[in-house]
């Protein structure tokens, strides 16, 4: 089983935007779909393509095995700055209406009070998922591995992560990877390792 871990590209997109939908599908589609799945797949799909911001293919590394893309994640950071929220705005007004992109900032909201952002010292990754051909293979330890050694060339301290309460599988396997809890709030668990 030969895996690589490159930077995401554009024409990942359709590969890579049911990766990302699969890690929140439930959260992405209430924000992104007012609980209409294919529009929120959509929209990750049109926000990879654009590159920047939080869904841009720019913000993501992607797994390959023999060509297709089988896991995926993200890591934010606090030098991100400002051109990242703007791409992450430009992504959603390019897309939807303008009502429909207020809706989306007002769903979006209501999700950010349970979620902290990283501090300086910190990585926070996001949106790992691994396809289901290519789970418990090591995919998923691979792209953490990358992640680490990208938190390290920044000189962060830690790694973080928000989970869903309801996800136990997820949980179970950053337990099984020795990060441990952090904090609690009513829909989430943080986790987080040293480096």
């Amino acid at each position: 089983m030969s895996i690589t871990i490159r930077p995401g590209e554009p024409d990942d997109a359709t590969e890579a935007a049911p990766l990302i939908f699969s890690a929140a599908q439930g959260i992405l589609t209430a924000i992104f779909g007012a609980d209409d799945a294919t529009k929120a797949l959509t929209f990750l799909q049109h926000a990879w393509r654009l590159k920047g911001g939080q869904y841009g293919c720019s913000s993501h590394w992607v797994a390959v095995q023999d060509e297709r893309i089988v896991g995926v994640v993200t890591a934010w950071h606090v030098a991100l700055g400002a051109a990242f929220d703007r791409a992450t705005l430009d992504s959603i007004t390019s897309f939807f209406s303008l009502d429909e992109a207020v809706q989306v900032l007002m769903r979006n909201q209501v999700l950010a009070v349970e979620l902290a952002p990283p501090t300086k010292t910190q990585f926070m990754l996001g949106h790992l998922a691994v396809a289901a051909h290519s789970r418990r293979m090591g995919v998923g330890s691979m792209l953490i591995d990358n992640m680490r050694t990208q938190a390290k060339s920044m000189n962060k301290q830690s790694i973080v992560l928000d989970v869903e309460l309801t996800n136990t599988a997820a949980i179970r396997f950053y337990q099984a990877l020795a990060f441990s809890e952090d904090t609690l709030t009513k829909k989430f668990v943080r986790f987080i390792q040293p480096l």
